[in-house]
């Protein structure tokens, strides 16, 4: 699986604009990665996504393949909250244990801290991570919330790498456009062709649905204020 002899874990959370999960899921299908494993937790859901014919998709799935370098772990919930700093404990020892070089997280950013347009993500780092991104760094008093934050505690407490890649990210909706900012700078980070056009497709039609929904809920207030009492 190793890359030049390296090896990285990228895995995020349905969170902020789903972002960690839309860009993770998007990675294994346009790589074609193979399912090699599971996370299997207490108080995982009793629920699992039929993928087609004999094939379902667990809660949390790790994928790979051979050559690649990459380990992604795409999480499609939330991890219970009684078990949120267990789940994140065990998938930095098992990066360890494994001899993972890095872990990189995905996930979304809240935009009102943007300071223009040509500013489309936001990174961070622990003390042990060597790897530096030309995009702006988090600003100070800026947090991370979550499992996501989690992680990042355990891979600083037990000395495992980890780069933080935040796309700016609509809070109220999945957002695949921020997922392609974090899928294409995923490709440059590892020199690898990622298509992100379908990714784009599929933003551009959700901005036209949410514009027709804007237009139509507009209309009746229109009608409203051309009455006169």
């Amino acid at each position: 699986m190793r890359r030049n002899g390296e090896l990285v874990l990228i895995t995020g959370f349905p969170g902020f604009g789903a972002v960690g999960y839309i860009t993770t899921r998007y990675i294994v299908e346009a790589m074609k990665l193979k399912r090699i494993g599971y996370v299997i937790t207490k108080y995982m859901p009793d629920v699992v996504s039929i993928e087609g014919d004999r094939r379902f998709s667990f809660p949390h799935e790790i994928y790979s393949k051979e050559g690649s370098g990459l380990i992604v772990l795409v999480n499609s919930i939330v991890p219970n909250i009684h078990e949120r700093v267990e789940f994140a404990e065990s998938i930095v020892r098992w990066s360890i244990e494994n001899k993972i070089n890095e872990i990189i997280l995905i996930g979304g950013l809240d935009p009102s801290v943007r300071r223009s347009q040509d500013d489309i993500l936001r990174w961070t780092g622990n003390s042990w991570g060597k790897r530096v991104l030309k995009e702006p760094t988090m600003d100070r008093g800026l947090i991370i919330v979550g499992p996501l934050a989690i992680i990042l505690m355990f891979t600083e407490i037990l000395g495992q790498p980890a780069t933080v890649i935040l796309p700016y990210a609509e809070r109220e909706r999945p957002d695949p456009r921020a997922a392609s900012v974090a899928v294409k700078k995923i490709s440059e980070i590892f020199g690898v062709e990622i298509d992100i056009q379908d990714l784009i497709k599929h933003a551009e039609t959700m901005e036209e649905i949410e514009r027709k929904i804007r237009e139509h809920m507009e209309i009746p207030e229109k009608r409203v204020t051309g009455y006169h009492m």
